[in-house]
C-alpha cells in the first residue's frame, strides 16, 4: 500500500528558481507574431491544463469549457493523489510543473536521498499505448545519448495508479525561452557560447542515430555546471518527439510509432522539408539551430504569421528577413550573419552537413573569419548560381538567406496543423507528412565557393540557370483536413491504404485524381467526406454526434463542399454532444 507523507512537506508552488523541466510556454504574442492585434487571450483546459491563445472556447483533448488562469483558482494538494506517495524506491515530495499530457514532480530516491524530477503521463494518455511508447521512447532517447549537455534520465515506470513515468536529473535554472522573454535579445558572444554547447550535443545524439526534431529555445535549458559559474551551462531537454532509426511499434515488426501522414515539430522552428513533408535526416536540427541563432540575435524567429499555416508556407517558400532589417541595432559581424544564412537553407544540401560543421564556422567567426565550409553550400543549392545578397540599408549588410524561393510542382503547398498537448513548455505540433525517413550522413555538397556580394548577377538580366530536367508530375497532392466543431479528430481514408492521422487539422498525402473517402472520428461523433483531388486542398469534415447505430447520409450541397478540384459528400449536420451537456 503506497505510504503517504505528512502534506506539510509538500507545498505547492516550487523554490525560487528549482524545476525539473523548462518553464511553461511564455505568454509573449509580439514575438512570434507580426503585431500585438494578433494576439489572443489565453485561456486554459481546466482538466488537462493545456493553454489556448486562439478563440477556443472548448478543450479539443476533453472537451471542457475554457477558462482564463485568473479563474482556474489555486489547486488543493487532495487533488494530486502522487504526492505524498512512495513507490519504487522513490518519494514524491511535490509537483513543480505540468503540461497537457503529464505532470512533473520533485521526488527524492529513498535509499541514496537524493532529489530527482520525476515526468508522470496523465492517467488517461497512460491508458493510449502509443503515447506511452512515445514516452518511454523520449526516455530511451536520451539516456541512449549520455551527453553532458542532454538531461539525463535515469529510471522508467508505472506508478501505483497505472500511470508511466521517468526519473530524471533535477535542473535549477531557467530555460533560454526565459532569457528571451526577460531580456529581448543575446549578445552574438553569448549567443555562439550556448548554440555551441546545443552543437555538441545533438552531435552525439545524431551519432547514436537520434534526431530531436523539436530544438527551439524551450527546449534549451541553462544552468549552472559549479557554483560558481552563471546559467550558462546547456541542457536539452524534451526528446518526447525525436526520431529514433531503429525504433518499431512493440508486437509489430517494421512498423514505425510515426504513421504516414504524421510528423512533428515547432511550426517556428521546422525546416522546410519538415513542413512539406519530405523524408527527414539530422540535418532538420541543423535548421532549427539556426533559427535560434536568428532569434538569439534579432530577437523574434525569422518567419511570423497570423496562421500556423502561414509560418510553414514562409519556411518552405520565403526568404528571412536581413538581420538588420528585422533589429536594427543587431549587433552581428558580417561571418556570423553568413553562418546563419547558410544553415537557414532551404535546400538540405545547401546547410552545413554535420553539426560539426556547424560549430567550425561558428568558432570561426566568433574570431572573426570566414572558414570554406561558411562559404561552400551558401546561397542557391548545386546547379543553381547564387543570387546577389538583399540589404536591409545601403550602409547596412544584408543576407539573402536560405537559398530564395524556388518554382515548385504543382500540389506542393503546405497544409494545415494540429496541435497536440504534450511536454512541460513545450508543444508539438503534427502536420502531414510520411515516416519513410531514415537517419543517414548526407554526401556534403561542394559547390564552387562564391561569397555573395552586393550588385547585380553576372550573368544578363532574365537569363536563367540551367537546372536540368523538369521534375517529375506528382503522384499525390496534399489535402488539409479539419473538423468541426473541434479539432483533434482520428482520420482515416478509404481508398488509400496506410494513409491516415491522429489529430485534426493535420494534412495528407493523397493520390491525385483518385476518389477516395475521408473518415474521421472524435470520441461519439464521426464525419466522412468523398473528395477526388486534382490540386492540394483544404477540406472540412462535420463532426455529427452518434445516437444510434445507423445514421443516414445525404450528398452535399456544391456551395457547402469546401476546396477546389474536389467533389465531397458530409453526414448530416446536428448538434454536437459537447454541448448537449
Amino acid at each position: 500500500m503506497p505510504r503517504r507523507v505528512d502534506p506539510a512537506r509538500a507545498p505547492l508552488l516550487p523554490s525560487p528558481g528549482e524545476v525539473g523541466v523548462p518553464a511553461p510556454p511564455r505568454n509573449e504574442p509580439s514575438r512570434r507574431y507580426r503585431d500585438e492585434a494578433s494576439a489572443r487571450v489565453k485561456k486554459v483546459c481546466p482538466v488537462c491544463k493545456t493553454e489556448y491563445g486562439g478563440g477556443e472556447v472548448f478543450c479539443p483533448v476533453d472537451a471542457a469549457r475554457l477558462v482564463t488562469p485568473s479563474q482556474m483558482g489555486p489547486a488543493s494538494l487532495s487533488d494530486d493523489p502522487l504526492v505524498g506517495m512512495n513507490f519504487d524506491k522513490y518519494e514524491v515530495i511535490r509537483r513543480i510543473g505540468e503540461g497537457g499530457m503529464g505532470l512533473v514532480y520533485r521526488a527524492q530516491h529513498t535509499v541514496i536521498e537524493k532529489a530527482v524530477a520525476m515526468k508522470v503521463l496523465r492517467e488517461d494518455f497512460s491508458k493510449r499505448p502509443e503515447v506511452v511508447e512515445r514516452f518511454r521512447q523520449e526516455a530511451k532517447s536520451a539516456s541512449r545519448i549520455g551527453h553532458e549537455n542532454i538531461v539525463d534520465i535515469s529510471d522508467f515506470g508505472t506508478t501505483p495508479l497505472g500511470q508511466s513515468y521517468f526519473v530524471m536529473e533535477l535542473l535549477e535554472g531557467e530555460d533560454l525561452a526565459n532569457v528571451l522573454a526577460r531580456e529581448g535579445t543575446v549578445d552574438s558572444e553569448r549567443a555562439v557560447k550556448l548554440v555551441l554547447q546545443c552543437c555538441r550535443a545533438l552531435g552525439a545524439a545524431h551519432s547514436k542515430g537520434i534526431v530531436h526534431r523539436d530544438m527551439k529555445p524551450e527546449n534549451i535549458f541553462l544552468t549552472r555546471r559549479g557554483a560558481s559559474e552563471s546559467l550558462d551551462f546547456v541542457k536539452i531537454v524534451d526528446f518526447g518527439i525525436a526520431k529514433m532509426s531503429d525504433i518499431e511499434t512493440p508486437g509489430e515488426p517494421g512498423r514505425k510509432l510515426t504513421k504516414t501522414g504524421m510528423i512533428f515539430g515547432t511550426p517556428e522552428y521546422m525546416s522546410p522539408e519538415q513542413a512539406a513533408g519530405k523524408p527527414l535526416d539530422h540535418r532538420v536540427d541543423v535548421y532549427a539551430l539556426g533559427v535560434i541563432l536568428y532569434e538569439l540575435t534579432t530577437g523574434r524567429v525569422p518567419f511570423v504569421g497570423d496562421s500556423f499555416m502561414g509560418i510553414l508556407t514562409q519556411h518552405m517558400f520565403e526568404d528571412p528577413p536581413p538581420l538588420r532589417e528585422v533589429n536594427p541595432q543587431a549587433k552581428v559581424s558580417s561571418e556570423l550573419e553568413l553562418v546563419i544564412a547558410r544553415a537557414l537553407s532551404k535546400d538540405p544540401d545547401a546547410r552545413y552537413q554535420t553539426m560539426d560543421d556547424l560549430a567550425e564556422a561558428l568558432t570561426a567567426a566568433s574570431q572573426g573569419r570566414a572558414t570554406q565550409a561558411t562559404l561552400h553550400g551558401y546561397g542557391e543549392p548545386v546547379k543553381a548560381r547564387p543570387r546577389p545578397m538583399r540589404t536591409a540599408s545601403p550602409q547596412g549588410t544584408g543576407m539573402a538567406l536560405g537559398g530564395g524561393k524556388k518554382k515548385t510542382p504543382l500540389g506542393v503547398i503546405l497544409g494545415g496543423v494540429a496541435l497536440v498537448a504534450i511536454g512541460f513548455g513545450a508543444t508539438a505540433w503534427y502536420i502531414g507528412s510520411q515516416e519513410t525517413e531514415v537517419l543517414a550522413e548526407a554526401d556534403p555538397v561542394t559547390p564552387d565557393p562564391v561569397l555573395a556580394v552586393d550588385g547585380p548577377p553576372d550573368e544578363p538580366e532574365g537569363a536563367e540557370p540551367d537546372l536540368g530536367a523538369e521534375p517529375e508530375a506528382p503522384t499525390h497532392v496534399p489535402v488539409t483536413v479539419e473538423t468541426r466543431p473541434g479539432d483533434g479528430a482520428e482520420v482515416t481514408v478509404e481508398g488509400a491504404d496506410g494513409v491516415r492521422c491522429d489529430a485534426t487539422p493535420c494534412t495528407l498525402d493523397v493520390p491525385i485524381g483518385d476518389p477516395v473517402i475521408l473518415h474521421a472520428r472524435l470520441g461519439r461523433s464521426t464525419g466522412s467526406l468523398e473528395i477526388q483531388p486534382t490540386e492540394a486542398t483544404t477540406v472540412q469534415i462535420a463532426l455529427v454526434a452518434q445516437r444510434t447505430r445507423n445514421t443516414g447520409m445525404r450528398r452535399a450541397d456544391p456551395e457547402q463542399s469546401s476546396g477546389q478540384g474536389s467533389s465531397m459528400r458530409t453526414g448530416d449536420l446536428k448538434i454536437p454532444s459537447i454541448f448537449q451537456q
